[in-house]
């Protein structure tokens, strides 16, 4: 089981048991809001304050980190969750921008959708087996699905 911990600036790592295994990022990461682990067992950890995705090992190793502030395709701002499809791409909400960013497993960017209006507010993400995209629309008080 693993648990961003804001606050601590790390991910704490615990066995199914409940027992404390180990801790990942720490010194590394600012503020990580979530993290998912990839098909190729790879954790994946949205970091809201350097406004970029860390990849670790499963055992917490540091691999790489991508994308970097700003309003632009690729770049984050304010990312709060993040999830991965079949297919191994990365979906990342993003308040800031208020959209959703799509990275491919390497971290090169994909694609985006959401609002250029800033009237949609995505906050958590999760992908179904069967293909739907599930977001958290905080300033709405919603979910949609795409």
């Amino acid at each position: 089981v693993f648990v961003a911990e804001e606050d601590n600036h790390r991910i704490s790592v615990f066995q199914t048991n409940g027992q404390f295994s180990h801790i990942i990022g720490k010194g590394q990461l600012g503020w990580p809001c979530d993290v998912t682990v990839t098909t190729n067992d790879q954790l994946l950890a949205v970091d809201r304050d350097h406004h970029c995705i860390y990849t670790f090992t499963l055992d917490g190793n540091y691999v790489s980190k991508f994308a970097t502030r700003g309003p632009g395709r690729g770049q984050l701002s304010g990312p709060c969750s993040l999830t991965t499809d079949l297919y191994g791409f990365i979906l990342v909400t993003e308040g800031g921008n208020h959209c959703v960013s799509i990275f491919n497993k390497d971290g090169k960017f994909v694609h985006c959708f959401g609002s250029e209006d800033g009237k949609f507010n995505p906050y958590g993400i999760a992908y179904s087996p069967t293909g739907n995209i599930y977001v958290s629309d905080n300033g709405n008080k919603r979910v949609q699905i795409f």
